[in-house]
């Protein structure tokens, strides 16, 4: 099965914050998406993506190791323009590195919930 051929999108959870990673799990089930992986980190996250087939991957921005860190482990498995990461603030070096390492879509914490499941669907499609 290809990406996006399934009705309820896989998705890859990258967070080291429980609560947030619970909250953000539960919506995004609720709307549509099926949560098949956690992460924590980047090392977790390409364990992920090699054990359980993902079609869309969330990673927080606020990582303390790094967003950059993640992307780079996940690309290789999931590709980048199927990464979306959320922050709470997008610097210009910050969506400079975005635009570089071209992941599908840069979102602001404040963004509503149906924009992020949006974004995340068209990422997955």
């Amino acid at each position: 099965m290809e990406p996006g051929d399934r009705a309820r999108p896989r998705l890859l959870l990258v967070s080291d914050h429980r609560a947030a990673s619970d909250a953000l799990a539960e919506y995004l089930t609720l709307h549509g998406f099926d949560v098949v992986a956690r992460a924590s980190n980047a090392t977790e996250a390409a364990r992920a993506v090699r054990d359980v087939p993902v079609d869309v991957a969330l990673v927080d921005g606020d990582l303390p190791a790094g967003w950059l860190a993640v992307v780079c482990a996940l690309t290789d498995t999931l590709g980048q323009h199927r990464i979306a990461v959320l922050s709470s603030y997008w610097g210009e070096r910050e969506r400079r590195d975005a635009r570089e390492c071209g992941i599908g879509a840069t979102l602001l914490k404040r963004i509503a919930g149906p924009i992020l499941a949006g974004q995340l669907r068209a990422l997955a499609a």
